[in-house]
Order: C-alpha cells, then structure tokens, then sequence
C-alpha cells in the first residue's frame, strides 16, 4: 500500500520532525539557487539590459530587439516539454549538467553577434536549455528530496528568481560598462561551464543515492533504488491531458502566473502614469523584488502549514486587492509603498506555489510525469497577459483597463484553485 502525502488543502495530519533539511538536502537547495538566478538573470530580467546595449554596440533599435524575443519566450515552453520528457529517463542531475553545458555555448555567442538573425536564434537557444537547468530540473530535485517539506524548500530555492532581479541586472550592467559585452560573457559562459561540472559533482537526484531520507526525516522508509530507477508512471501524456485536475493546475496557476507578470512587466509605466519620474520607479522596482525574498518564505510557510491550495487560494486573493490598489491609487506615497510590497510579495510565491501543487496532487514518483505537461500549458496561459496589456492599452489607453481584466483572471484563478483535488492521485514514499 502506497503512502500518500497528506491533503494540498488541509494541514498535515502526521506533521514532519523538526529536523531541518541536513547538509545535503541544504546542498540541493542551494544549488537550485543558483540555477534558478542564472534563468531569470539570462532569459528574463537581463534583457533590460542586454536589449540597449546590442542596440547600441550595432546600430539597432531597442523596440526591434524587444520584438524578437518573443520567439525565445516561445521556445522556452518547447523546451519544458522536452526536458521534462527527458527528466523521466535521466533525472535532474543529468538535465541540470546537460543545459548549463548548452547554455555556456549560448551565451558565449551572444557577446559575438553582429546581425538580428543571430539575436533571435542565440535566445531561441538560451531559452531552450535554461528551461531544464532553470525550470523543470530544479523543481522535480526538490519535490524529489522534500516530498512533504517542498513548500519551504522551493521558497527558499526560488529566491533565486528576485535576487536575479535585485542583483544581476546591476551586476551585468557593471560588466558590460567596464570590462565590455564580449569578456563580460566569455566570463559567464566560463562560470556555466563550471555549474555544468558542479551540477554532475553535487547533485543527486534523490537523497536515498547517498543514504539520505526524504524530507531528512528518519522516520519514513527509503525507497529502493531499484524501484525508483525502474518506476514508469501511469500518467501518460493521453491520460494526462484527459485528466482534470491537470486542467484545473496549468489553467489555474497559470492564471495566477499571468496576473503576477501582468503587473510587474508595466509596473514602472504605471508608476509614472501616476507622476513618479523614472528613476523613483525604477527604485520601486528594485524594493518589490527585495521584498519577494521575505515574501517567498511567507508562501512556503502557508503551503507548509495549512496545504498548498489554501495558500494558493490566498495568494490570488490577495492579489486581488493589489489589483484594486493599482487602479484606485493616486500619487500617494503610503498607498504607492502598500501596492509595492503586496507586488514583492506576490513576486516570492508563484513559482514555488505552482510546482508543489504539482507534487501535491500527483505525489513524488508520477510528479515529473505531470509536471512536463502542466509546466508548458501554464507558461502558454502566463503569456496571454502580454496580447490582454496591449489590446486594453489599444482601446483605452490606460493600464488599469487592463488591471480591471486582471482582476475577473485572478477570480477564475481562485475558482478553479478551489475546485482542484485535495488529495494525492499519484505515488508517494512507499
């Protein structure tokens, strides 16, 4: 008899020993850190940067570049559907070693481009393989190390995200100014090189390769290896696009996902369409993404303690009412200081939030069956929130039009949250 994990809605009826998540569970963690921080450093908020400069250094324009993009972003779902196929034959550890391999290829590219055809396909590829190494890979590694813990666990690991937009953006900016594009990424395509080699060193993909327990918790029986390796989930693609809690996880969450994008990406344009000049609101910016460190802890805490679907449930509750701040405000400093922290927050827990859902419902052994579906299906639905700001910026001219769209998203989210099963269909620890 298969043990499952307790109800996503409900606290844990046996809770976990205080214990903490031991030096190699702490490793795992920390790892996952930094994979995180070098996706969304490369593939997300160095674009702010990264757009100007090779505008500047080949006479192109900004917007053009900023429109080609897109098919990177595109690209990255691909590449979630790929990885998260090949995490059920290889595991974590090769999928993380693999991409940041790739990706140093991508990046040491980059810094030598010279025309928009090379532009394009050098972010078709970084998104390609940093969607294993800095989604899909991380992600199943803590739901396979921290089965009933993964609620902190991926706060914790998905703080990469926000210290990537506190931190890395100066950081390359800095490179980029002194040292200049081509050293600056010969020095991170040397730096991915070394966290390909340090991802086969270090990782491992469950903890009972190295005589660990799940969840550092002595009382709960080690699977054996044997079964693991030769496990082969029910859950097919056919079964699982049949499935409705399936549906109900990418087109919730990913509801959820676009809400939180919606708002960051046009937050400093809102900013100064309420009087703030440029660089007030670029320090807004950098105040929300401090404020998702605390944030992410705040969600893992609430996932950990009452179930990831109540914190869920919260979450979108609660950005509901940033929503409704964003556009009822004026140019006061005290509701413009409320609305950034409820965005820093928010910006800490969707990612954790939407992976242990995941591993809640489907359990340890079939996540990374479910997860390869879900993860591409909800970035599709994250990405609609970018035709939804431009058609409202279109016809009304104002982002709160867009806000008030937003706002009806957040509550189908909500809805289709609570309508999602409370228990594991999937194999646990057993």
């Amino acid at each position: 008899m298969d043990k499952t994990l307790s109800l996503a809605g409900a606290a844990p009826a046996d809770p976990v020993p205080r214990t903490g998540f031991g030096a190699a569970g702490w490793r795992m963690i920390l790892f996952s850190v930094l994979m995180y921080f070098a996706y969304a450093g490369w593939c997300v908020d160095g674009i702010n940067i990264f757009a100007p400069a090779l505008a500047a250094k080949n006479g192109w324009s900004t917007g053009q570049l900023l429109t080609l993009v897109t098919p990177g972003a595109l690209f990255g779902v691909v590449g979630s559907a790929v990885f998260g196929q090949v995490l059920i034959k290889k595991g974590p550890r090769w999928v993380m070693s693999f991409c940041a391999a790739c990706t140093a290829v991508a990046v040491f590219w980059f810094g030598r481009i010279t025309t928009l055809w090379e532009f394009t396909a050098v972010f078709i590829v970084m998104n390609f393989f940093a969607a294993g190494f800095g989604f899909i890979a991380p992600g199943a590694l803590m739901n396979y190390w921290f089965p009933r813990r993964k609620g902190m666990a991926l706060a914790i690991a998905t703080s990469g995200y926000p210290l990537a937009t506190a931190l890395f953006v100066p950081l390359i900016a800095v490179m980029f100014n002194t040292v200049g594009i081509g050293a600056s990424t010969a020095i991170w395509a040397g730096i991915f090189l070394l966290l390909a080699v340090a991802a086969w060193l270090v990782i491992r993909d469950t903890p009972e390769e190295i005589g660990c327990f799940p969840d550092n918790d002595p009382r709960v029986d080690r699977a054996r290896l044997d079964e693991m390796a030769g496990y082969v989930s029910p859950l097919t693609v056919r079964r699982l696009l049949k499935d409705r809690d399936m549906w109900l996880i990418s087109v919730g969450w990913g509801c959820l996902w676009m809400v939180t994008v919606g708002i960051v990406v046009q937050l400093i344009p809102r900013l100064m369409e309420l009087g703030y000049d440029e660089p007030q609101a670029l320090g807004f910016l950098s105040g929300a993404a401090l404020c998702a460190l605390p944030g992410g802890l705040l969600w893992g805490w609430l996932d950990q303690k009452f179930g990831t679907k109540t914190a869920s449930a919260l979450y979108g509750a609660m950005y509901i009412v940033t929503l409704v701040l964003l556009v009822t405000q004026s140019h006061s400093p005290v509701m413009t200081f409320l609305t950034i922290v409820l965005v820093g927050v928010g910006l800490g827990g969707i990612k954790n939030l939407i992976t242990s859902m995941v591993g809640s419902v489907y359990g340890r052994y079939d996540f990374t069956a479910a997860y390869r579906i879900v993860i591409p299906l909800a970035i599709i639905v994250r990405t609609l929130c970018f035709p939804i700001m431009g058609l409202c910026m279109q016809q009304f001219q104002t982002l709160s039009a867009a806000y008030l769209v937003f706002i009806g998203v957040d509550v189908l989210a909500v809805v289709l949250v609570l309508l999602t099963t409370s228990r594991c269909k999937g194999k646990t620890l057993g």
